[in-house]
């Protein structure tokens, strides 16, 4: 148990009414993805539900906030309303935040006598999306002694949390081989070997999914390019989005010659989700995650799956984390899964390259 002071956005005037903070991330993942129904989906909420929600604000300010285009399927975008309202709630967050960290250890050390007696102290964990670290948790949360909470964020942004102290285990994935020297700059800024402890959770496969029987003839980069193949992406700051860019600027293909490069999804299996329903074509994801939706798939790397643990974390966590992923319970569940490999899951990395010491 413990206190987190939070902005409260409030429309006064005639009626006072608190605005749900849903309505902020629905703007959010409009303007990310540009169609309702994504973003519903994304938010696990339903449609009907996501416009009502909108409408019901729309009522409420006098003024529209999104722009529904004509023609089943053709996408949304956040009015002028609905662009600054969000750009205001971004802005207050970025002002507030540090000064809301600090105000939030302050009470929790004033009323931790109260809260904490008996109770363990709560690890957050900020890490990209994967079926390795989703096992991870859920043994972790088996275990009392833990309070574990994690929220699914991009690589690059769960250590950015992790840098700036707003949590203290983030994962992230790198690339291996020649492409890993183009990316993991971008890593090495917010990792320090002071500071931070690097495990390994896994490698898997990642590439190309495709529907059943591949009926587009999708094999290279340079194939999405063609005007009849529908492309869908992940969001920016994902490993899996870092991979892309860097394969593409490799191949030098530009990212206008892409049908749905700009369209956004947050997860593997929303990728999935979404060819398997015939909205497109084919998207970065990894191997598991096809064969779960029964798509095929190109591979074209493998990677890492790493956690890095900020080295104030208690011995006795650090430890337990280790443990588990060590244990013969994670690793053959792992190893089940297609294009993963947990043979080394568990073992430290050095801040060099990031390569595995036994």
């Amino acid at each position: 148990m413990h206190l987190s002071p939070q902005i409260n956005w409030s429309l006064l005037g005639s009626g006072d009414q608190d605005i749900d903070p849903l309505v902020f991330r629905l703007l959010k993942a409009i303007e990310q993805q540009g169609s309702l129904q994504s973003a519903a989906r994304s938010l696990d909420i339903s449609y009907r539900y996501a416009w009502g929600l909108i409408k019901k604000w729309e009522t409420e300010f006098n003024s529209p906030l999104v722009h529904l285009k004509r023609g089943r399927g053709s996408g949304s975008h956040l009015s002028e309303l609905g662009k600054k309202l969000l750009w205001a709630e971004q802005y207050a967050e970025e002002k507030t935040a540090s000064a809301f960290v600090d105000v939030q250890e302050t009470l929790n050390e004033v009323f931790a006598e109260y809260f904490q007696k008996g109770q363990p102290k709560k690890i957050k964990i900020f890490a990209s999306h994967g079926l390795a670290i989703s096992h991870l948790f859920q043994l972790l949360e088996e275990d009392s002694s833990f309070d574990i909470e994690m929220q699914t964020q991009g690589s690059l942004d769960s250590l950015k949390n992790l840098q700036n102290a707003y949590c203290q285990v983030a994962g992230f994935h790198l690339p291996m081989g020649q492409i890993q020297k183009a990316v993991q700059p971008l890593f090495d800024r917010c990792l320090t070997e002071e500071k931070q402890i690097l495990l390994t959770v896994s490698s898997r496969e990642q590439g190309l999914m495709v529907k059943r029987g591949n009926p587009k003839k999708i094999h290279t980069l340079r194939d999405l390019t063609r005007r009849s193949v529908r492309f869908i992406n992940r969001q920016h700051n994902s490993g899996t989005r870092i991979i892309v860019d860097e394969l593409l600027k490799a191949g030098n293909i530009r990212t206008s010659q892409i049908q749905g490069y700009k369209n956004e999804e947050f997860t593997h299996a929303a990728i999935a989700a979404m060819i398997a329903s015939g909205a497109v074509d084919t998207g970065f994801g990894i191997m598991a995650v096809a064969k779960q939706f029964q798509l095929d798939f190109v591979p074209f790397l493998q990677e890492k799956y790493l956690l890095a643990l900020d080295q104030t974390l208690d011995k006795k966590v650090i430890n337990k984390i280790v443990a588990v992923l060590k244990s013969r319970k994670f690793r053959n569940t792992v190893n089940k899964l297609a294009g993963y490999d947990a043979s080394e899951s568990g073992r430290t990395c050095s801040f060099d390259n990031f390569t595995t010491k036994s």
